[in-house]
């Protein structure tokens, strides 16, 4: 479930930013899409969270069980899916992989939603500070909706054994009638790409 509401999510955003772009900044319409497009950025990054702690807690209780889930329980998605794959690939992923990136970005983005603070006071001695701390989290934030639904690809991905064609935990991209009916079209160009990372970083021996 989390995983189709991530897909939808990025795609209604892509739609809101996409009419945004297509408006003058005078256009009255202007600032009403934008709030939109504010609030449905949060969306994607909120979801691959969710779905990603939900993947990497059933995997944790359908491979190792009940005992092993209580000790990793407290850990952030990015340290499971570390722990995760040393077990069962009996080497820790390499935080250079394409798949480590990308699981950090969205749950770096995901934290900075959730627990949100707000500025300090802004006065004529901060405000150059403060204007270049939005601009880093905004930044933050983009590549965070970016890597939102790749993050979810990507880890089905780099379990490339029949890990998910069994469980069903999350959709398979092993082969294109796995998830061609699951994904929506628009999204279909973010597969591909994820598929052809993983696929070159194999061939060069960094993703594991």
């Amino acid at each position: 479930m989390y995983f189709r509401m991530c897909a939808r999510a990025l795609v209604a955003y892509r739609q809101h930013a996409n009419l945004l772009n297509d408006l003058d900044h005078l256009d009255p319409r202007y600032t009403d899409i934008y709030s939109m497009v504010d609030e449905a950025s949060v969306a994607p990054v909120v979801y691959a969270g969710m779905c990603l702690e939900a993947t990497l807690y059933d995997l944790s209780v359908c491979l190792f069980g009940d005992e092993f889930v209580e000790h990793t329980d407290k850990l952030d998605p990015l340290a499971k899916f570390f722990v995760i794959g040393q077990l069962i690939d009996r080497q820790p992923p390499s935080k250079a992989s394409i798949t480590y990136q990308t699981i950090q970005t969205v749950v770096s983005a995901r934290n900075k939603l959730v627990h949100s603070k707000s500025y300090p006071g802004i006065d004529e001695l901060n405000i150059g500070k403060v204007i270049g701390l939005a601009q880093k989290q905004h930044d933050q934030h983009m590549l965070g909706i970016t890597a939102s639904f790749r993050a979810l690809v990507l880890l089905s991905l780099y379990f490339d054994g029949n890990i998910f064609e069994e469980l069903r935990i999350l959709p398979s991209f092993k082969k294109r009638e796995y998830w061609i009916d699951l994904v929506p079209k628009e999204l279909h160009e973010d597969v591909k790409w994820c598929i052809n990372s993983s696929r070159k970083e194999r061939q060069h021996g960094v993703e594991k």
